[in-house]
């Protein structure tokens, strides 16, 4: 027997007992995880070594297997969301030739059957249905620890004693506030109860029994590598320290129901849930000039980045589906835009009192009651707006006025009209409202004060209630302020009269009696413990030596937003997607905008990077961009001075994220990290001058190994199979690679070499097809393969994609529509705007549908995709489910890869349908796509990076 094997039965000994008493010293739904061994650095270390020698020359054996459980699991403490396997294979020689990842697995199998080991569950692991196990029993990696300390600071304010005693609650809590997280930390706390199981230790450092979640030792070693990061340590203290305070207060309870208890499907208690989380827009007013003659109508959307965690159904919502404001210019606001703070936006005009404010491109039932509920603006015909000390005009709760202020008041029917001067008109830059400013003396007449009433006004009372010590983030003078939730509220209530107590009632609840000292002294009162969103404040007294009832003093509306951060900053960066991808920046997909003040300044860096930890393997300083940058300037810049750069191309090949950095001197900055997107299937590209080389990535664990196909660009429908190799050199033409598995593919694009950055593409060779189910099927999922497809670096390979799925698409509208459409799709095509006519006139038995299109084409063209569906649909109400089978039929005209399949729909069935019964709609869907291309084109924006049509990109 080698030495070698020798030490690894003596720690398979020694781990069985370990692993056995961890067993018996938990209950059975407390798993136990590989990492929590009992071995100190120096016996890893030997551990290591032993297994190492052993696989050189023989196959692992089940009789020493738990050291190899630990070892893996070691191996996936360190990994940084790149190559598992391929970093196991290089730290452990022999393992190619005598390891077997499937062997691996039925270890971990076995572990968890005989100690009780924690099982992966959730998309990643059905994924990396054999890494997961490695990773999971690491309980926490390298490269999600950061990702956890920030979420568990940002989420502080939203802990509850419930919360904190429930693994699967705080789990869940954990899971709600990660959409903005790489994707791999995303798919990791789908497991919630897992998560929450990390989580709970990690805040309490093992009391309040939370050691018998995780071992000590084990917990240590993540606190000292968590603590190694400066910024990393603080968040984590941050949110320990809130933790403790919210188990040891007495008494304390969440102020909202558990998730399962909520009812918001009732429209009666939607009302009242509604305006506890405080999620009405706010109205206010910027003054256009410095005279305050002209002014334009704001609505803050408040940040709604508590929800999840109150109804979690809502967070794929608000996190991958964009919205429209009514009122705006159509625009929608970026996704996830609602969960980082509040945001500003201007109306155009005035919205009817019956529209909702916020449409989503996305539906969910329970928050539709809840925007039906708060998200629409009061039907008053008058408003008043107090004009504030920065010049804003913020809208008061009630028409009340107090003598010696500024107000806007503005009315929806009628201009304001009023004697004795006392109102001066002012324009309103928004469709259906007029405007005057009403200026106040610091005494107020009875004539005045009569003339007040007539405009339905009156005034404010003597009663007080006001902020008190730390300044709320805002405040309008007149009952209304908001806190952040780091923050502790403090208010100031004073009567002008004498009364014998004061109560305080706290949203109808917590009633609090308080001391009045002399007339007109304050009284003040904190809440240490108030949750986000909406609370009102009502104060009561009792006359001294009266014997009357108690009588109303005044109430105050308090706001507390949940996040510390808030983009009404100086400098703001808005992103869509808000977590993209390295492939999302590099190929256009990812929508940056930067806001700030006009006439600044912001610079920009990018840094591509190998590996977590290591130096950049290029970075680049843009030059200075003046603020506001819009996302169509950010994307030029991008392309302009990173992405046409040869050796940032060449970069791009081997990085696995990159980082964008803002910076504007004393407005502040602001950096994301872009991760390369998590993929059980991928390719790796290496570039050496001029030639490519490819490997397949293989992280599935399905069996056997991917089989390997290519595909020319001149043929894009023939694939020709490659034989097993472990690097592939591609020839001079380039062309489409595919890789597939049991149950994943991947593909991507590698361009020909050329001196020139593009060059006129070759018409792809694309023989006529009947038209027949099994053949357009083939011709969509065709197409759809080489949209999906990873273009490589090279902007070239990015360019002769978009030809090919254009000739494929044409491909497919000749299956549907036949060649006399094909005959004048391409007329149209080589013409002008004006061409697009004799194609209009061809979308046949629906008289003037294509003229009504052509007709309509600047505004639809202006409008979301979402908009033209419905349009679309509108026109043939007459064909069953029309507007799904526009979106289809829109969507695979002007982009195969956002193609998407509802539940229950296949391929086969939807294009079965379209094939037999709706021609003319498949007309006017392409005809559709064509014309918004071409006035796209014709315009200044011209086509973007990442669309294959112009004015085509999908949510």
């Amino acid at each position: 027997m080698s030495d070698s094997e020798t030490k690894l039965l003596e720690l398979q000994a020694c781990l069985e007992t370990h692993f056995g008493e961890l067993r018996s010293s938990r209950s059975d739904d407390q798993p136990i995880f590989a990492l929590e061994h009992c071995l100190d650095e120096r016996e890893i270390e030997e551990l290591s070594q032993a297994t190492r020698e052993h696989v050189r020359t023989s196959r692992p054996s089940i009789k020493h297997s738990l050291p190899w459980i630990v070892y893996s699991s070691e191996l996936g403490y360190r990994f940084s969301g790149d190559e598992y396997w391929q970093t196991f294979e290089q730290e452990t020689p022999g393992w190619t030739e005598n390891g077997n990842r499937y062997w691996l697995r039925a270890r971990y199998l076995d572990f968890e059957k005989t100690y009780g080991g924690a099982v992966p569950s959730g998309t990643w692991a059905d994924h990396f249905s054999i890494i997961c196990w490695p990773i999971t029993h690491a309980i926490l990696p390298n490269n999600l620890q950061r990702h956890l300390a920030r979420i568990l600071w940002e989420t502080r304010n939203s802990f509850s004693k419930e919360t904190l005693e429930s693994p699967e609650a705080l789990g869940e809590l954990v899971y709600n506030s990660s959409w903005n997280a790489s994707s791999h930390f995303r798919y990791f706390v789908q497991n919630k109860r897992l998560a929450g199981q990390i989580a709970a230790p990690l805040l309490f450092g093992g009391d309040f029994n939370t050691d018998k979640l995780i071992r000590p030792e084990t917990l240590e070693r993540i606190g000292k590598d968590l603590n190694r990061e400066r910024i990393s340590r603080e968040w984590l203290k941050v949110a320990r320290s809130e933790a403790r305070r919210r188990v040891n207060v007495k008494g304390l309870a969440s102020s909202w129901k558990d998730p399962e208890t909520r009812d918001i499907d009732n429209p009666r208690k939607a009302k009242t849930e509604a305006k506890k989380l405080g999620i009405e827009p706010r109205l206010l007013l910027r003054p256009e000039d410095l005279r305050g003659k002209a002014w334009t109508v704001r609505l803050e959307i408040p940040d709604m980045s508590h929800l999840p965690n109150r109804f979690p159904g809502i967070l794929k919502l608000l996190a991958e589906s964009r919205c429209v404001v009514e009122g705006t210019s159509g625009r929608p606001l970026a996704r996830g835009m609602l969960l980082r703070g509040a945001h500003s936006v201007r109306l155009e005009r005035w919205p009817d009192a019956r529209e909702v404010l916020l449409k989503f491109e996305r539906e969910n039932k329970k928050f539709n009651y809840l925007l039906q509920t708060e998200c629409l603006l009061r039907p008053d015909s008058i408003r008043l707006f107090r004009i504030a000390s920065d010049g804003l005009a913020y809208e008061m709760r009630s028409p009340r006025v107090r003598p010696g202020e500024n107000y806007v008041l503005i009315n929806t029917e009628d201009p304001v009209e009023a004697e004795d001067g006392l109102c001066t008109p002012t324009e309103i830059r928004c469709e259906g409202v007029h405007g005057a400013v009403l200026k106040l003396p610091e005494a107020i007449s009875s004539d005045l004060e009569e003339t007040l009433k007539e405009l339905g006004i009156g005034l404010s009372g003597k009663i007080e209630i006001r902020p008190a010590g730390l300044c709320p983030v805002a405040w309008d003078g007149d009952g209304r302020a908001e806190w952040l939730a780091s923050e502790t509220p403090c208010l100031a209530i004073r009567a002008d009269h004498a009364v014998d107590s004061i109560t305080l009632s706290i949203d109808g609840e917590r009633p609090l009696e308080l001391v009045q000292g002399n007339p007109g002294e304050p009284v003040f009162v904190e809440f240490p413990y108030i949750s986000a969103g909406r609370h009102v404040v009502r104060a009561f007294s009792a006359a001294a030596d009266s014997g009357e009832d108690s009588k109303p003093l005044g109430d105050m509306i308090m706001y507390v937003l949940p996040r510390r951060t808030d983009p009404r900053g100086p400098l703001f960066v808005q992103i869509d997607p808000p977590s993209p991808t390295l492939e999302d920046i590099w190929e256009g997909r990812a929508e940056v905008s930067v806001f700030g003040p006009n006439d600044r300044t912001v610079e920009c860096r990018v840094s591509m990077f190998g590996r977590s930890g290591e130096s950049p393997i290029t970075t680049k300083r843009f030059q200075p961009m003046e603020l506001p940058v819009s996302a169509d300037e950010w994307r030029s810049r991008f392309e302009k001075s990173f992405r046409k750069d040869s050796k940032v191309q060449r970069a791009y090949c081997d990085a696995r994220f990159c980082k964008l950095e803002f910076s504007a001197e004393e407005l502040g900055m602001f950096s994301l990290l872009c991760e390369e997107d998590s993929r059980p299937l991928r390719w790796r590209l290496r570039q050496k001058g001029r030639k490519y080389f490819l490997r397949v990535l293989d992280d599935s664990g399905d069996d056997g190994a991917a089989a390997v196909s290519r595909v020319e660009f001149d043929t894009p429908l023939v694939e020709s199979s490659l034989a097993s190799e472990n690097e592939y050199e591609v020839p001079g033409p380039g062309g489409m690679y595919i890789a597939r598995t049991k149950r994943f593919e991947a593909a991507v694009i590698i361009p020909p070499p050329s001196s020139r950055e593009f060059q006129i593409a070759p018409e792809p060779s694309i023989e006529e097809q009947p038209r027949r189910q099994d053949v357009l099927v083939r011709a969509v999922e065709t197409a759809k393969r080489w949209a999906d497809a990873r273009p490589a670096g090279n902007p070239l390979a990015a360019f002769r994609q978009s030809a090919v799925v254009r000739a494929l698409v044409r491909h497919v509208f000749r299956i549907l529509c036949g060649n006399k459409w094909a005959d004048k799709e391409k007329a149209a095509l080589e013409g002008d705007m004006e061409s697009l006519k004799s194609l209009s006139e061809a979308v046949s038995e629906y008289p003037k549908t294509g003229s009504v299109l052509l007709e309509e084409i600047e505004n639809l063209a202006q409008g979301t995709c979402g908009d033209r569906v419905r349009r679309l649909a509108g026109l043939f109400n007459d064909i069953e489910d029309s507007e799904r089978l526009a979106e289809f039929l829109l969507m695979l005209a002007s982009d195969p890869r956002s193609l998407t399949l509802r539940e229950g729909e296949s391929l086969d069935e939807v294009l079965k349908r379209i094939l037999d019964k709706t021609t003319p709609l498949t007309k006017a869907a392409r005809f559709l796509v064509l014309a918004t291309d071409s006035q796209v084109r014709a315009g200044d924006v011209g086509i973007a990076p990442g669309e294959i049509y112009a004015g085509w990109r999908w949510p």
